[in-house]
């Protein structure tokens, strides 16, 4: 500790520590999140599927018992919008079905 001193006041102990860099605002839970959120929105865009609004909040544990630090927030969606999203996963999901049994069934031996 470094001592200053005040006129009439007496001894001032300042702390004086490292200096520190732009790592130390980082936060690494919120990284994560974030690294989840950009996973996800990339794997729904695969099936043309967008959340605009998606983002990362910062869980407020004073007011929920959520024990994550944050949280990957989807947004708000209309019915109308949520109804079209399930629509376009649906139509992929069917295709893939159809693909699936496709490939099981070249794969199984024919009948003799």
């Amino acid at each position: 500790m470094t001592e200053n001193h005040c006129k009439n006041r007496g001894r001032i102990s300042l702390n004086v520590g490292d200096d520190v860099g732009p790592g130390y605002f980082d936060d690494a839970d919120r990284i994560e999140a974030v690294s989840a959120g950009v996973q996800l929105v990339n794997a729904l865009r695969r099936f043309d599927v967008d959340f605009d609004d998606i983002s990362v909040s910062r869980v407020c544990h004073t007011c929920t018992v959520i024990e994550d630090p944050y949280l990957v927030v989807l947004g708000n969606l209309r019915p109308t919008e949520a109804v079209k999203m399930a629509m376009k996963i649906d139509e992929y999901a069917v295709e893939f079905q159809r693909l699936s049994e496709e490939v099981k069934s070249l794969s199984q031996p024919k009948p003799k």
